[in-house]
């Protein structure tokens, strides 16, 4: 089961979410780089597409269904996509049919799960996803994290892996890492806010050659078809 005292933070910022992290110069610059992310790796023509831990919606017009452990948040973001399919429930235990999913992505969830969850994650996911089909995720970079360590904390934001790391969790479940980006390679929270849209374009070249140095690793695992 997904940390409960992560579930009840997120039911609790769920109406202030959206605005006090992505209503910034930073959060906008974020929410940019993994739109832009998502249209480079999410396959061209897709049926139906699942946006795990969906939060309250920000990224879901990329799918078809939302999945969020978090009520509060999941109400928001089915106000925010009335077409939209949404349920509640833990990622390590979604309520969909085996091999019903022709993508699957995930952001800002598995920096808050422990290495084990995550397996446990990769594992569902694997699940749900049709043969051949890709799941797009993020988490911290451990690379990076390494060079630059942060305080500890319980839960929020306190896993990082390398992309060995990310792809020896995911290899038990049948999914391969075909493609890795990188997001947020310039502090660019240092960097003065009427410069920091102008700098998005570079800043995505340079973390796509070189992702292990940002702050965030993004894999595209595909799903291997049975023998």
């Amino acid at each position: 089961m997904i940390d409960r005292a992560m579930i009840q933070y997120y039911d609790r910022l769920a109406r202030t979410y959206d605005a006090e992290r992505f209503g910034n110069s930073y959060g906008k610059f974020l929410d940019a780089q993994e739109r832009a992310t998502l249209a480079r790796l999410l396959p061209l023509e897709t049926g139906s597409v699942l946006d795990l831990g969906c939060g309250t919606g920000r990224l879901t017009d990329f799918a078809t269904h939302g999945c969020d452990a978090s009520i509060e948040s999941m109400k928001l973001a089915s106000q925010r996509h009335l077409k939209k399919t949404f349920v509640g429930a833990d990622a390590i235990s979604l309520p969909f049919r085996s091999d019903s999913f022709d993508a699957v992505f995930s952001f800002h969830v598995f920096m808050h799960l422990k290495p084990a969850a995550i397996g446990e994650v990769f594992a569902e996911v694997g699940r749900v996803l049709k043969p051949g089909a890709v799941f797009v995720a993020d988490v911290a970079s451990g690379f990076r994290r390494r060079l630059h360590p942060r305080g500890s904390s319980q839960w929020h934001g306190a896993t990082s892996l390398t992309r060995r790391e990310f792809q020896k969790l995911a290899a038990p479940a049948g999914l391969k890492l075909r493609a890795s980006v990188g997001i947020a390679l310039m502090p660019i929270h240092r960097i003065p806010r009427r410069f920091r849209q102008s700098l998005a374009n570079l800043d995505r070249r340079l973390a796509a050659m070189a992702p292990d140095w940002a702050s965030y690793v993004v894999g595209c695992f595909a799903k291997e078809p049975a023998l």
